[in-house]
């Protein structure tokens, strides 16, 4: 889901000419942001790997407050390293939603069977898209896509 809503800012930040802007933002270790993805896709000891990954990830986005979008988007990224922390770094997904949408339930994610406090900041909310693709996400899920819209397409005043 998130391929989509970076795709579909992209290419509207393209067409409004805003993502000259995004370019000329002032980052702070911006070349560091590719690593906690790295470090979430390696499965060996991934309980060490996790944690790790999400704290980079924190502090990387803290040290770009500044930035359109990444106070959403850190709000978003710790509920969802919260929910993880309490669930053995998987998100969890409501087993009904995931059998009734036929959707996979891989290494990222544990399955729950009732809505309960596990679950509040899990992944409950279905999402269907135009071309018949569905998606469960989470409460932190939609602050980081809101927070990509804004990444991608808000000017900030110093920009002006």
């Amino acid at each position: 889901m998130i391929v989509y809503v970076f795709a579909a800012a992209f290419i509207i930040s393209i067409f409004t000419k805003r993502i000259k802007h995004v370019i000329e933002r002032n980052y702070k270790y911006f070349y560091l942001f590719p690593v906690p993805f790295i470090l979430q896709m390696i499965t060996p000891y991934r309980e060490i790997w996790m944690p790790l990954s999400f704290a980079i990830l924190i502090v990387l986005l803290i040290l770009n407050k500044h930035i359109p979008g990444f106070k959403l988007i850190t709000i978003g990224t710790v509920l969802n390293s919260f929910v993880m922390t309490i669930n053995g770094w998987k998100m969890p997904v409501l087993r009904s939603m995931a059998e009734k949408y036929n959707l996979p339930v891989g290494i990222r994610h544990v399955v729950v069977d009732n809505f309960g406090y596990k679950l509040i900041l899990g992944d409950w909310i279905p999402v269907f898209l135009p071309w018949n693709e569905v998606f469960i996400i989470s409460i932190g899920d939609i602050f980081v896509y809101i927070g990509i819209f804004f990444f991608l397409l808000k000017i900030s005043d110093k920009q002006k």
